[in-house]
């Protein structure tokens, strides 16, 4: 192998004498006859572009339409009515198990956290409601 110093003053690249007259001659000979060349779609190609289109369509179709019912409060309202109210009371009183409801329930609870009122807050309540101080007197 040569040094960078070895080729310093000479070009190592090198075209093939009468190239540039030949290159011509070669390109036209080659393609003298060939015509243009046309490629044909297959039937599967334009087949795939088409069912590709109607997919997209028809998923977009598919999920306004559920986007408008879902959406839409006359569809909602519609529904509600054609269910009667003693269905709608039945059913949800069938689906209740008031044994469960009272064991479950904390009366303790409930009632602990109601306020207690003073004695005179009753008073003074029952006297803003324009009743006699002899009655309130007699009912406590």
């Amino acid at each position: 192998m040569k040094t960078m110093d070895e080729t310093k003053d000479k070009n190592p690249f090198k075209v093939p004498e009468n190239y540039f007259e030949e290159v011509n001659n070669r390109i036209i000979s080659a393609t003298v006859g060939a015509g243009p060349l046309i490629r044909k779609k297959g039937i599967s190609r334009s087949l795939k572009l088409t069912l590709a289109v109607a997919a997209s369509v028809a998923v977009f179709v598919m999920l306004s339409y559920t986007a408008f019912r879902l959406l839409n409060p006359d569809n909602r309202n519609r529904w509600l009515s054609e269910i009667s109210t003693e269905e709608l009371v039945v059913s949800y009183l069938d689906d209740i198990d008031i044994l469960t409801l009272e064991e479950n329930s904390d009366l303790s609870a409930m009632y602990d956290s109601e306020p207690v009122a003073a004695r005179e807050d009753i008073i003074d309540y029952l006297l803003n409601e324009n009743i006699e101080l002899n009655e309130i007197y007699e009912l406590l």
